[in-house]
């Protein structure tokens, strides 16, 4: 019986990485609230996350707060860029499928495939902001960098999202879910695929914030 309370047993290490991501979607959805301070709830959430990922001794809510409290000027200037730019092409959308025409359906598509694309390039964007110091210019021309150049794991990345998503909606959002996991697995798994980008990008622990 002691055996399965040790804190190295698998069991318990699951269990543990769940409670973790459970709080850590909390307190990132809580942050996301004010919305002008979400881009720096991503942040924080993608910092805690590479540390979990990299089975690093974490404290889910003092490395929370204090990556929000680093990255919170840059993190609000992000997330309000990426914020109108999906809410402008959700409303494209919303007025093209009003339009009956032939042509309103090729534009859709065009403009989902752009939307997707800056998905995939915002991924980036919150994960180098909550590792790397760089301006606001340089931390997008990166994750557009890192987008294209590893362009099978920005798919793969879409991939989760798109499935996860899909099962929500299926699910019919079980608001449990969502509140507890709907941001952390998909980010969980995200991580795991672009980390090892990241790690040839930190020569040593000066490359990176904490």
């Amino acid at each position: 019986m002691d055996r399965f309370f040790d804190a190295n047993n698998p069991v318990m290490q699951f269990l543990s990485r769940i409670v973790d991501l459970a709080i850590l979607n909390l307190m990132t959805i809580a942050f996301m609230i004010p919305i002008v301070t979400a881009g720096a709830a991503i942040t924080a959430m993608n910092n805690v996350l590479i540390h979990l990922v990299r089975k690093d001794e974490t404290y889910v809510w003092k490395m929370f707060i204090k990556s929000f409290r680093q990255n919170l000027k840059q993190g609000i200037g992000l997330g309000l860029l990426f914020t109108a730019f999906f809410a402008l092409t959700g409303l494209e959308l919303m007025m093209l499928h009003s339009i009956e025409a032939k042509t309103s359906t090729m534009f859709m598509i065009i403009i989902t495939v752009i939307g997707i694309c800056a998905f995939g390039i915002g991924i980036y964007t919150f994960a180098l902001l909550s590792r790397f110091e760089n301006t606001l210019r340089g931390t997008l021309i990166n994750a557009v960098s890192l987008a294209l150049g590893h362009l099978p794991r920005t798919l793969g990345m879409l991939a989760i999202c798109a499935a996860w998503a899909a099962f929500l909606w299926f699910a019919h959002g079980i608001t449990l879910l969502v509140l507890l996991y709907g941001l952390t697995i998909p980010g969980y798994l995200c991580v795991r695929i672009y980390d090892p980008i990241f790690k040839t990008m930190e020569p040593n622990d000066e490359s990176a914030t904490e």
